[in-house]
């Protein structure tokens, strides 16, 4: 039992530090690279879930294990989604007001996505792009992936699974420091509600990945409407 608790450890730093390898990468050839600082992490993040599928299957895995499973009732995915982004948004709002009155939380740096403002194809390119290039790998990684290793980690007891949420809470938000402490706070809380929702609605990553997506079109929408910063 130790030894898998060991080898699932292994495991989550293996894929952390292949996203870092990647994003180093991305740093380092930014200029080079055809995309601007507006796609800067991709590499990262996709690669992160190229390293999950394959230790997975190299572990005798397979998809089903990371949650590319059917759900058991179909007409209840959409109010899963639905259910998933009211309590997402209703814990964006509060936590950061209670934090708020002990510490001085700045609004997450969005300023890299301005190119959407006022750009309706734009809008569109990156309502389309950020579910494929984003939602699905990050899902992948730390829903499908984090949380099953986490929970091997962790004993497996009936604990470990909600454990096992709040730790890849932490490290989701953590890899948004590029938004600013603002950014991981609000990340933090996206990671808690996905990883919390995997966990209860069976560990179907389709619902949190279609939850994910949504929300990634509403931040695109707000983007779009919002007035270019002074």
């Amino acid at each position: 039992r130790e030894l898998m608790k060991n080898r699932a450890l292994v495991d989550i730093l293996i894929v952390i530090a292949v996203s870092v390898a990647a994003f180093a990468f991305e740093s380092a050839f930014a200029d080079a690279l055809p995309w601007g600082e507006e796609a800067r992490g991709v590499i990262a993040v996709l690669a992160g879930a190229a390293a999950s599928i394959w230790l997975t299957r190299a572990r005798g895995g397979s998809l089903a294990d990371l949650g590319f499973r059917r759900p058991r009732r179909w007409l209840m995915v959409p109010a899963w989604v639905f259910g998933i982004l009211v309590v997402f948004v209703t814990a964006q709002g509060l936590v950061p007001t209670l934090v708020g009155q002990f510490f001085d939380i700045p609004q997450p740096d969005m300023s890299r996505y301005d190119v959407i403002r006022g750009n309706a194809a734009m809008a569109l390119f990156f309502a389309i792009a950020l579910p494929l290039v984003a939602a699905v790998p990050e899902e992948i990684v730390y829903r499908g992936f984090m949380i099953d290793r986490f929970t091997t980690a962790f004993g497996g007891g009936k604990g470990a699974p909600w454990l096992a949420a709040l730790a890849q809470a932490f490290i989701f938000g953590l890899i948004h420091f590029q938004w600013g402490i603002g950014g991981i706070l609000m990340t933090t809380i996206m990671g808690l509600v996905w990883g919390a929702a995997f966990v209860l609605c069976g560990r179907n990553l389709w619902i949190v990945i279609l939850a994910h997506s949504a929300a990634h079109m509403a931040l695109v929408l707000q983007i779009y409407t919002s007035p270019a910063p002074a």
